[in-house]
């Protein structure tokens, strides 16, 4: 009966699924980023035959970007998904995603990566700290904001028609 009761404790745990509501916000996120990519130009940092999205921290939307990646690509290139765990572990990837569930500091980490690197956070401030987007919920709406030195400085640059849409953040 002890072991039938852990058995079933265990399958519980691995069986647990983040709520709904979660689900359903990641879900628009990583939609969001594939058609970010779509409004950047990407100019020189075109390179290869693979677009790199990396994820730094836990976070759930690897998941919904990882299915994006079965069925789509930019630019007529593979969508490949990396996962760091720290930011020293971070090699170059066309977007960067920085989740909230990230552990470490910031502070001076996004001045150091690579051009060519469009960054997107989810954590408040994070446009103001160099992210080159960042989303938010206001009016229990996901909304995204852009920090256009950010981008800038990344050599990217973004459309009028993408723009249009965000919250213009002054860094």
């Amino acid at each position: 009966m002890k072991r039938l009761c852990c058995l079933l404790f265990l399958f519980s745990l691995t069986a647990w699924s983040p709520p709904q509501k979660e689900v359903d916000e990641y879900n628009l996120k990583a939609a969001f980023i594939y058609n970010f990519s779509k409004y950047i130009d990407w100019g020189p940092y075109q390179k290869g035959n693979e677009f790199t999205i990396g994820v730094l921290g836990n976070s759930p939307i690897s998941k919904p970007l990882a299915e994006i990646a079965i069925t789509k690509t930019v630019n007529n290139k593979k969508i490949v998904i990396l996962q760091f765990f720290k930011p020293q572990d971070v090699t170059f990837c066309n977007i960067l995603f920085i989740s909230r569930h990230n552990a470490y500091a910031m502070d001076g980490f996004l001045s150091r990566l690579s051009q060519g690197m469009l960054t997107i956070g989810e954590a408040e401030g994070m446009s103001e700290d160099g992210a080159a987007f960042n989303f938010i919920i206001a009016d229990n709406k996901l909304k995204f904001e852009a920090n256009l030195k950010s981008i800038s400085t990344a050599g990217l640059k973004a459309s009028s028609e993408l723009l249009q849409h965000a919250i213009i953040v002054d860094q």
